[in-house]
Protein backbone atom coordinates (compact mmCIF):
# COMPACT_ATOMS: atom_id res chain seq x y z
CA UNK A 1 0.00 0.00 0.00
CA UNK A 2 1.10 3.51 -1.03
CA UNK A 3 2.06 5.64 1.54
CA UNK A 4 0.86 8.58 0.84
CA UNK A 5 -2.57 7.05 0.12
CA UNK A 6 -3.39 8.01 3.86
CA UNK A 7 -3.49 11.66 2.84
CA UNK A 8 -6.48 10.72 0.53
CA UNK A 9 -9.25 13.08 1.96
CA UNK A 10 -6.99 14.98 4.41
CA UNK A 11 -7.80 18.89 4.52
CA UNK A 12 -4.98 20.88 3.52
CA UNK A 13 -4.36 24.59 3.14
CA UNK A 14 -1.24 25.65 1.36
CA UNK A 15 0.18 29.18 1.52
CA UNK A 16 2.48 30.03 -1.54
CA UNK A 17 0.39 27.44 -3.75
CA UNK A 18 1.65 29.57 -7.06
CA UNK A 19 5.48 29.45 -6.16
CA UNK A 20 8.03 26.62 -6.98
CA UNK A 21 7.58 24.52 -4.23
CA UNK A 22 4.02 25.58 -3.68
CA UNK A 23 2.83 23.85 -6.65
CA UNK A 24 4.79 21.37 -6.42
CA UNK A 25 3.52 20.49 -3.63
CA UNK A 26 -0.55 20.93 -4.68
CA UNK A 27 0.53 18.83 -7.66
CA UNK A 28 1.45 16.26 -5.13
CA UNK A 29 -1.00 16.31 -2.47
CA UNK A 30 -3.82 16.76 -5.27
CA UNK A 31 -2.46 13.22 -6.54
CA UNK A 32 -3.07 12.13 -3.12
CA UNK A 33 -6.88 13.23 -3.55
CA UNK A 34 -6.10 15.40 -0.70
CA UNK A 35 -8.91 18.26 -0.37
CA UNK A 36 -6.61 21.13 -0.74
CA UNK A 37 -7.24 24.79 -0.28
CA UNK A 38 -4.73 26.58 -2.17
CA UNK A 39 -3.69 30.18 -1.28
CA UNK A 40 -1.88 32.97 -3.38
CA UNK A 41 -1.90 36.68 -3.82
CA UNK A 42 -1.96 35.97 -7.42
CA UNK A 43 -5.22 35.30 -8.34
CA UNK A 44 -4.48 34.72 -11.90
CA UNK A 45 -1.84 32.20 -11.54
CA UNK A 46 -4.10 30.19 -8.62
CA UNK A 47 -6.33 29.87 -11.37
CA UNK A 48 -4.24 28.75 -13.54
CA UNK A 49 -2.48 25.85 -11.39
CA UNK A 50 -6.59 24.82 -10.71
CA UNK A 51 -6.67 24.43 -14.47
CA UNK A 52 -3.58 22.65 -14.53
CA UNK A 53 -4.68 19.99 -11.88
CA UNK A 54 -8.00 19.52 -13.58
CA UNK A 55 -6.46 18.90 -16.84
CA UNK A 56 -4.41 16.05 -15.57
CA UNK A 57 -7.76 14.88 -13.72
CA UNK A 58 -6.87 15.74 -10.32
CA UNK A 59 -9.49 16.76 -7.96
CA UNK A 60 -10.26 20.37 -8.44
CA UNK A 61 -8.69 22.46 -5.22
CA UNK A 62 -10.22 24.93 -3.67
CA UNK A 63 -8.63 28.36 -4.50
CA UNK A 64 -9.02 31.28 -1.98
CA UNK A 65 -6.50 34.09 -2.98
CA UNK A 66 -5.18 36.20 -0.64
CA UNK A 67 -2.46 39.04 -0.59
CA UNK A 68 -0.83 38.66 2.71
CA UNK A 69 0.72 41.99 2.69
CA UNK A 70 -2.38 43.63 3.48
CA UNK A 71 -4.24 41.10 5.20
CA UNK A 72 -5.05 41.53 8.99
CA UNK A 73 -6.08 39.12 11.84
CA UNK A 74 -9.79 39.72 11.16
CA UNK A 75 -8.92 38.45 7.78
CA UNK A 76 -7.69 35.34 8.84
CA UNK A 77 -10.35 34.77 11.43
CA UNK A 78 -12.85 35.28 8.25
CA UNK A 79 -10.77 32.65 6.42
CA UNK A 80 -11.15 30.05 9.63
CA UNK A 81 -14.98 30.78 9.61
CA UNK A 82 -15.38 30.04 6.18
CA UNK A 83 -13.27 26.84 6.66
CA UNK A 84 -14.92 25.22 9.36
CA UNK A 85 -18.17 26.21 7.65
CA UNK A 86 -17.47 24.13 4.44
CA UNK A 87 -14.33 21.54 6.10
CA UNK A 88 -15.10 21.40 9.65
CA UNK A 89 -11.77 20.72 10.47
CA UNK A 90 -8.68 21.04 8.75
CA UNK A 91 -5.76 18.32 8.85
CA UNK A 92 -2.77 20.20 7.35
CA UNK A 93 -1.33 24.15 7.38
CA UNK A 94 1.53 24.21 5.15
CA UNK A 95 3.57 27.85 4.78
CA UNK A 96 5.42 28.59 1.88
CA UNK A 97 4.67 31.79 0.86
CA UNK A 98 7.60 34.09 1.11
CA UNK A 99 8.20 38.17 0.36
CA UNK A 100 12.18 38.86 -0.46
CA UNK A 101 13.35 41.82 -2.58
CA UNK A 102 17.05 41.31 -2.94
CA UNK A 103 20.43 41.04 -0.43
CA UNK A 104 20.73 44.57 0.66
CA UNK A 105 23.08 46.43 3.55
CA UNK A 106 21.06 46.92 6.01
CA UNK A 107 22.20 51.12 6.10
CA UNK A 108 20.23 51.06 2.55
CA UNK A 109 16.91 49.15 3.87
CA UNK A 110 13.81 51.13 3.46
CA UNK A 111 11.58 50.99 6.48
CA UNK A 112 8.34 50.19 3.47
CA UNK A 113 9.82 47.23 2.43
CA UNK A 114 11.29 46.01 5.88
CA UNK A 115 7.67 46.50 7.28
CA UNK A 116 6.41 44.81 4.26
CA UNK A 117 8.51 41.67 4.45
CA UNK A 118 8.42 41.18 8.08
CA UNK A 119 4.28 41.21 7.69
CA UNK A 120 4.41 38.25 5.11
CA UNK A 121 7.26 36.64 6.46
CA UNK A 122 6.85 36.64 10.07
CA UNK A 123 3.19 38.58 11.18
CA UNK A 124 1.13 36.40 8.29
CA UNK A 125 1.88 33.00 9.19
CA UNK A 126 1.75 33.24 12.73
CA UNK A 127 -1.59 35.24 12.67
CA UNK A 128 -3.24 32.91 10.10
CA UNK A 129 -1.82 29.44 12.68
CA UNK A 130 -3.30 31.18 15.32
CA UNK A 131 -6.57 31.82 13.49
CA UNK A 132 -6.68 28.25 11.98
CA UNK A 133 -5.66 26.29 15.12
CA UNK A 134 -9.07 25.95 16.67
CA UNK A 135 -9.89 23.98 13.26
CA UNK A 136 -6.60 22.21 13.78
CA UNK A 137 -6.73 20.79 17.02
CA UNK A 138 -10.16 19.07 15.94
CA UNK A 139 -8.25 16.97 13.56
CA UNK A 140 -5.13 16.64 15.59
CA UNK A 141 -3.46 18.43 12.46
CA UNK A 142 -0.46 18.98 11.44
CA UNK A 143 1.63 22.69 10.73
CA UNK A 144 4.58 22.75 8.64
CA UNK A 145 6.72 26.27 8.29
CA UNK A 146 9.71 26.55 5.93
CA UNK A 147 12.52 27.71 7.07
CA UNK A 148 15.69 28.35 5.21
CA UNK A 149 19.83 28.28 5.57
CA UNK A 150 19.74 29.84 9.43
CA UNK A 151 23.69 29.95 9.14
CA UNK A 152 23.39 31.32 5.55
CA UNK A 153 20.80 33.97 6.54
CA UNK A 154 22.15 35.15 9.53
CA UNK A 155 25.30 36.66 7.14
CA UNK A 156 26.02 40.05 6.25
CA UNK A 157 23.39 41.99 3.82
CA UNK A 158 20.54 39.10 4.61
CA UNK A 159 18.35 42.08 6.47
CA UNK A 160 14.78 40.88 7.04
CA UNK A 161 14.67 37.49 5.48
CA UNK A 162 17.60 36.22 7.81
CA UNK A 163 15.69 38.19 10.35
CA UNK A 164 12.21 35.95 9.76
CA UNK A 165 13.45 33.07 9.68
CA UNK A 166 15.15 32.95 12.52
CA UNK A 167 11.79 34.27 14.39
CA UNK A 168 10.07 31.22 12.17
CA UNK A 169 12.40 29.12 13.53
CA UNK A 170 12.13 30.37 16.90
CA UNK A 171 8.05 30.59 17.23
CA UNK A 172 7.87 27.02 15.70
CA UNK A 173 9.67 25.12 18.44
CA UNK A 174 7.68 27.58 20.96
CA UNK A 175 4.43 26.29 19.10
CA UNK A 176 5.32 22.83 19.36
CA UNK A 177 6.09 22.54 22.90
CA UNK A 178 2.28 24.45 23.56
CA UNK A 179 0.63 21.66 21.43
CA UNK A 180 2.47 18.52 22.47
CA UNK A 181 -0.15 17.70 24.65
CA UNK A 182 -2.68 18.62 22.04
CA UNK A 183 -2.27 15.84 19.43
CA UNK A 184 -1.04 18.70 16.77
CA UNK A 185 1.76 18.45 15.36
CA UNK A 186 4.71 21.17 14.71
CA UNK A 187 7.43 21.12 12.76
CA UNK A 188 9.48 23.62 10.36
CA UNK A 189 11.58 22.20 7.05
CA UNK A 190 14.70 23.06 5.66
CA UNK A 191 14.28 22.85 1.96
CA UNK A 192 17.63 21.71 -0.58
CA UNK A 193 18.72 24.38 -2.78
CA UNK A 194 15.91 24.60 -5.79
CA UNK A 195 15.37 26.84 -8.91
CA UNK A 196 12.89 29.02 -7.53
CA UNK A 197 12.36 33.48 -8.33
CA UNK A 198 13.71 33.53 -4.92
CA UNK A 199 16.99 31.56 -5.48
CA UNK A 200 17.55 33.39 -8.89
CA UNK A 201 17.15 36.96 -7.32
CA UNK A 202 20.35 35.96 -4.82
CA UNK A 203 22.77 33.28 -7.67
CA UNK A 204 21.33 34.62 -11.26
CA UNK A 205 24.00 32.85 -12.50
CA UNK A 206 23.86 29.77 -10.92
CA UNK A 207 22.70 26.55 -13.23
CA UNK A 208 18.92 25.58 -11.92
CA UNK A 209 19.58 21.94 -13.50
CA UNK A 210 22.06 21.20 -10.48
CA UNK A 211 19.62 22.06 -8.11
CA UNK A 212 16.99 20.03 -6.71
CA UNK A 213 13.47 19.70 -8.26
CA UNK A 214 11.00 20.89 -6.47
CA UNK A 215 8.56 18.38 -7.27
CA UNK A 216 11.57 16.18 -5.18
CA UNK A 217 11.52 18.62 -2.57
CA UNK A 218 7.60 18.03 -2.31
CA UNK A 219 7.68 14.80 -0.85
CA UNK A 220 9.69 15.87 2.24
CA UNK A 221 6.46 17.81 3.11
CA UNK A 222 4.32 14.49 2.36
CA UNK A 223 6.33 13.12 4.42
CA UNK A 224 6.42 15.07 7.44
CA UNK A 225 2.71 15.41 7.18
CA UNK A 226 2.72 12.00 7.96
CA UNK A 227 4.74 11.84 11.14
Amino acid sequence: MDKYQQLNGKTIFLTGACGGLGSALALQLSRQNANLIISDKNSQALDRLCDELVKRNLPEPVIYPMNLVGATPNDYIKLAKQLETHFKQLDGLIHTAVEFSSLSPFLLYEASRWLKEMQVNVNSPIFLTQALLPLLLKAKGHIIFTLDDLDQTAKAYWGQYGVAKAAIHQFTKILAQECENQGIKVSAITPPPMPTTLRAKIWPSEDPSKLNKPTDVAFQYLDELLK
